[in-house]
């Protein structure tokens, strides 16, 4: 089926939107008659009555006939999908076609599907409709994605300004610091790779995507950037790990675990010989530390 219609005529062209409802407005309140409007508009006489019986639906941009299912209905169900997929509930073309079925048969709507079901057509028309497109979802775990809830957000803020205005902060951005935590995966599988055109995939070892190297940054509110911490996994720091120190963040510190992965004591040596220098004198110190799965209010 050709998907890509060429229009050959241009007799829509003739008139614009507004110029139809001039004319319509000018019949319907008896200022003229639908002949006097088709030579004063040059809109076709059919166009008129189709119009004036409600026989059109909303017009498109391409000239064409109404949609299917009344616009507002169908932009309803865009807005419905936006904020469904928004909020992690995403769903697949299959299942659109399911809803818009039932939809339509339940409200007696008369359309071209086939027994109510709309096909492939009438779903490429609507997402270019409503800008809509096919994507694969971001994997995300449950725990942090359940922090994106907007009560929670807002509950979080609510803690935080709480915090500035006992602590007299808010014009005091240097004593405010925010500490994220973040980790790269070494698993060689993760990463893409450049290969021939058409040949089949290679292969590489794959690791239990547990293997990673966690990366501790803070910086304060009026934009001061602490030294990291690295922490790699292993037993002991090979000197070739360390970047050059024309290269390195001045002051960075590197640490080793057994998984790569962040440990109270590291943390509680870092804060103590690094951090509490780099604060400064100042007091107090609000302290934001987020991980990947909850935030941390620590106050000095």
């Amino acid at each position: 089926m050709v998907r890509k219609i060429i229009r050959k005529t241009t007799k829509r062209s003739t008139f614009t939107d507004d110029t139809l409802k001039r004319a319509l407005d000018e019949i319907s309140r008896g200022v003229t008659t639908q002949y006097a409007a088709h030579k004063k508009y040059n809109i076709p006489q059919m166009t008129l009555s189709y119009h004036r019986m409600e026989l059109r639906g909303v017009n498109s941009s391409s000239m064409g006939r109404g949609t299917a299912i009344p616009y507002d209905e169908e932009a309803k169900l865009a807005e419905c999908l936006i904020t469904m997929e928004k909020w992690g509930w995403g769903l697949p073309r299959k299942d659109i076609f399911n809803t818009v079925e039932k939809f339509v048969i339940k409200n007696n709507f008369k359309t071209p599907f086939k027994n109510g079901r709309p096909g492939e057509d009438w779903y490429l028309g609507f997402s270019k409709r409503h800008n809509l497109s096919i994507k694969k979802p971001q994997s995300v775990e449950f725990a942090r994605k359940k922090c994106l809830d907007p009560f929670i957000i807002n509950d979080y803020f609510d803690i935080l300004k709480k915090q500035l205005d006992a602590l007299n902060l808010h014009d005091k951005p240097r004593q405010i610091w925010n500490l994220v935590e973040t980790n790269f995966c070494l698993d060689p599988c993760k990463t893409k790779i450049v290969e021939k055109r058409g040949a089949a995939s290679s292969r590489t070892t794959a690791g239990t995507g547990r293997e990673n190297t966690t990366v501790l940054m803070a910086v304060s509110a009026d934009g001061f950037k602490a030294p990291p911490l690295i922490v790699f996994k292993a037993k002991n720091m090979w000197d070739g790990w360390v970047a050059p120190p024309s290269e390195e963040f001045p002051g960075t510190t590197y640490a080793t675990t057994a998984k790569g992965w962040m440990e109270a004591n590291i943390f509680l040596r870092y804060f103590e010989k690094h951090l509490l220098d780099i604060f400064g004198p100042e007091r107090p110190i609000l302290l934001l530390y987020m991980m990947v799965t909850h935030h941390m209010l620590i106050k000095e």
